[in-house]
């Protein structure tokens, strides 16, 4: 069985739907993994991106329009030697750069 890279993104409250339809725009492959009933869960879902090489410009659009549409939204990402970034005030280049790092990422949007 072939194994497959991602980078998982954890949704929280009312993300879920908006990163769905920025990342289908956006052309960026992904699956939704599955949530257990019964099995203790901190985000309300996570949507795992397929990593390839043309991925990251897309990705990094995707985080920049999702947090466009509200200033109450945020994107925590974890690189892989657990440094947090917020991704609120970055541009399109040093998302990509610290995307290629990134052990998971979280997108939150209170709702309001």
């Amino acid at each position: 069985m072939e194994t497959i890279e991602c980078v998982p993104i954890n949704v929280f409250k009312k993300s879920f739907g908006p990163i769905l339809t920025l990342l289908n725009e956006n052309n960026v492959k992904y699956r939704i993994t599955e949530n257990r009933s019964g099995a203790v869960m901190a985000s309300s879902g996570a949507i795992d991106v397929i990593v390839n090489a043309s991925m990251w410009v897309s990705l990094a659009s995707v985080i920049i329009a999702f947090l466009k549409v509200k200033n109450s939204r945020e994107i925590i990402i974890q690189t892989k030697d657990k440094k947090v970034i917020h991704a609120k005030g970055l541009d399109s280049k040093q998302l990509e750069k610290i995307l290629k790092s990134a052990e998971n990422i979280t997108a939150i949007d209170p709702g309001t």
